[in-house]
């Protein structure tokens, strides 16, 4: 078996003379693993069983349930490695293989093991290729069955990870190795602009939904690239008012960072910055950022922090209230995705390319490609943590609304370019399922693959008679609120104002009042929002929006939406609503709200929340709920004797109830709690709830009801109310609900009045 370095310009050239009908076999096949100390035989196995064709239903479920044993051997092999006290899931363990290190490595070689001696081979190249790491100082471990390598540095903590793969147009192809590009490591050469410029050019010429983007309308003010030399022979921009002329231009999406911006321009620059702006004081992220500009053709480009006045408010206000157009008229928009801050610049800061080699298999002559590339930390990260570490640009939500809005983005990562538009996504190493993509099943991953196609798609059909309904544009719109509310802020006013694009985006086809983050013909809807757990952050001191709105709650891991599949009452309830509106707190319609009012037609239901002591507490998840009959029935089944009250709650009989905080209850200051009569620690508030609607499934008789739960406002007097939580009763059939709300409900409601929600 003898080794080649292949150059990756001749590997490259592989990428045009691709052969459709590639040679795939396995490695453990043509290399014994008799004798092997290692687990050879185990990966054997496993790609045995995935080159095995299943051409009818009965060898596709014996292929299946050959996968499963193995995957239960896998786990049960590796539980009896575990270190005392260690929990890991299944999902990992059956992917864990054991570590080893190359002494070993060569041992088994040595032993007879073919197999071994095969990656022996392959990992001798590796650390040729990489000096820099400790032949005999590391711990080797696989991790899955994709020859995804990681090596940890024994007693230091830090660590590597290598993918193998088999470059695009390799004519013999390992079991296992995913099929790709290869990257020269440096996003500004020549190669990835070439690439890019081809992307466009196809996205230009044959999408229907992206258009060109050439000769425009320009925004307000843009920054002119055309070369200007100072008197000392410096290089620079300038910012120009455009005063309504066309062109083209392209925009930055970056993160700020937590440092002040450098150069910006407020009212005290705005007139120096319209004479020259100095190339070199700019940060390096803009710099890069000019540089693309030019090398795509495109004269100016907007730039957040140089093209808004930002110390003054009304500029802010009613420049970033055309951040749709904006964005969607711009030709392409470049994101910084791998830089924290304005100093991180958009190419990649390590020039360290794929490695190529070929072996050649004396045995048959057979000629086989195989590319190393080094992951930098991506590629096996499963955690949204982990992802938008990675990615730091994704976890903002500013850039949210810039991406969903334009009609290309052009994402400059760490190691490759990609290109995202209104009708795909392609990248520079062709397989979005290697490095330096997160892992496939993060959130991070699909949030790149799918979220704007899925916005492109539910615009582009809204308008077309008989392909989207208005409650499907519903339901986008919600999704979009789900997305985007996992994303973070900066300043916790902006929360409005940073979804305000695609908020206008949505009015101009529908023609629909927005309402604080909510729309006015399915206000029934999407009041039906929830915080995922965990609930860790309070009612914000300062007022941002009404409390019926997810825009007025903090949260930490995103909200989300019930949806309501089968209703009979959804539409009684909207026709309910007698009035709804906010009060615009500046130019942007979609912006910022001073304040805000629903009102509601309806009758009220007087109960309690109660706080629960420590004892009451035992066995719930929760450390609130409404007083119900059930649920001392419940506790005293546990052997818990709780707290009681003279006061009386909701008699349920025999349905369940949920309670869904909207923010961290704080005792002393949200609501007026009193302590039980016996002397107990629990203590009880009064509440309000008020029905919106029920919803069934299609394949269930089970009914759920939803409610709103409700506190007095403070400082206000009469039936004016805040929303504190969603609450939800299930029935098991329609006639056990309609048989509840007739003989238990409506007793204790109050009389119909017009609620008012703040």
């Amino acid at each position: 078996m003898r080794i080649t370095t292949i150059p990756i310009d001749q590997a490259l050239a592989l990428e045009v003379s691709t052969v459709a009908d590639a040679t795939r076999f396995n490695i453990f096949d043509t290399s014994s693993t008799d004798y092997c100390l290692l687990d050879c035989t185990a990966a054997r196995a496993k790609y045995g069983l995935a080159s095995q064709r299943a051409t009818n239903g009965a060898e596709k479920r014996d292929k299946r349930k050959g996968f499963i044993t193995f995957a239960k051997n896998t786990v049960q092999a590796q539980r009896q490695a575990l270190q005392p006290g260690e929990k890991t899931p299944n999902s990992t363990l059956k992917i864990r293989h054991d570590h080893f290190t190359l002494k070993e490595l060569e041992a088994s070689s040595y032993n007879g093991c073919q197999s071994c001696r095969f990656f022996c081979v392959l990992l001798d190249y590796l650390f040729l290729a990489r000096p820099t790491l400790d032949r005999d100082g590391v711990d080797l471990q696989w991790v899955g069955y994709s020859f995804l390598l990681r090596v940890q540095a024994k007693g230091v903590g830090q660590s590597w990870t290598f993918q193998f793969f088999s470059p695009t147009g390799a004519r013999n192809i390992i079991q296992g190795l995913h099929s790709a590009n290869l990257l020269n490591g440096d996003t500004s050469s020549t190669l990835s602009f070439e690439r890019a410029r081809r992307w466009i050019d196809t996205c230009q010429t044959s999408h229907q939904h992206c258009g060109e983007g050439r000769d425009v309308p320009l925004p307000r003010r843009v920054v002119d690239l055309d070369h200007l030399v100072n008197l000392d022979g410096q290089h620079g921009v300038k910012l120009v008012d455009t005063d309504n002329k066309r062109g083209t231009y392209v925009c930055l999406s970056h993160c700020w960072g937590k440092d002040p911006m450098p150069v910006r321009t407020t009212l005290s620059t705005l007139t120096s910055h319209t004479q020259f702006i100095l190339t070199s004081s700019l940060p390096k992220t803009f710099q890069d950022a000019i540089e693309t500009t030019r090398r795509l053709g495109a004269r100016y480009i907007w730039i957040d922090s140089l093209c808004i006045i930002q110390d003054c408010p009304l500029d802010w206000q009613i420049e970033s209230g055309k951040m749709a157009d904006i964005y969607q008229n711009s030709y392409i928009t470049i994101a910084a995705v791998s830089s924290s801050d304005f100093r991180g610049g958009c190419f990649s800061a390590d020039k360290t390319g794929d490695a190529c080699i070929e072996f050649h298999h004396e045995e048959d002559g057979k000629r086989t490609l195989i590319a190393v590339r080094e992951c930098k930390g991506t590629g096996s990260l499963r955690s949204q943590d982990d992802s938008f570490k990675a990615f730091p640009l994704f976890s903002r939500a500013w850039v949210y609304q810039e991406r969903m809005l334009s009609r290309r983005v052009l994402y400059c990562n760490q190691n490759e370019l990609q290109l995202e538009c209104r009708e795909g996504l392609v990248c520079e190493c062709g397989n979005r399922f290697l490095a330096p993509h997160p892992h496939p099943k993060t959130a991070a991953s699909r949030g790149l693959g799918e979220v704007k196609k899925q916005y492109a798609e539910a615009v582009k059909k809204y308008g077309v008679r008989g392909k989207y309904s208005a409650y499907e544009l519903c339901r986008h719109w919600q999704r979009t609120v789900t997305q985007y509310s996992r994303l973070q802020l900066t300043q916790a006013r902006d929360k409005l104002p940073a979804l305000s694009g695609c908020a206008r985006d949505i009015g101009r086809l529908t023609g629909d009042m927005y309402l604080a983050g909510l729309w006015r013909a399915s206000l029934a809807e999407g009041m039906l929002w929830t915080v995922n757990p965990p609930i860790e952050c309070p009612r914000p001191a300062a007022w941002r929006a009404p409390s019926w709105s997810w825009a007025s709650v903090d949260v930490s891991s995103g909200i989300d939406y019930t949806y309501a599949l089968k209703t009979r009452y959804r539409q009684d309830f909207q026709d309910k609503i007698e009035s709804a509106e906010c009060a615009l707190a500046g130019a942007d319609i979609t912006g910022e709200v001073s304040s805000g009012y629903i009102r509601v037609r309806s009758r009220l239901s007087s109960t309690y929340l109660r706080r629960l002591c420590r004892q009451c507490a035992r066995g719930n998840k929760a450390k609130y709920t409404i007083e119900h009959g059930r649920w001392y029935k419940r506790e005293v089944i546990k052997n818990i004797d709780p707290c009681k009250f003279k006061t009386k709650g909701l008699e349920l009989e025999d349905a369940d109830l949920k309670m869904f905080p909207d923010f961290k209850y704080d005792d002393r200051t949200d609501f007026a709690f009193f302590d039980a009569e016996d002397g107990g620690a629990c203590k009880l508030a009064p509440i309000s709830l008020l029905h919106l609607y029920d919803n069934q499934s299609f394949e269930s008789p089970v009914v759920t009801d939803f409610f709103l739960v409700l506190r007095p406002a403070s400082g206000k007097s009469g039936d004016i109310f805040e929303r504190v939580a969603l609450a939800t009763i299930t029935f098991g059939s329609w006639a056990r609900r309609d048989t509840w709300f007739e003989s238990v409900y409506r007793q204790e409601l109050t009389e119909e009045t017009l609620v008012e929600i703040v």
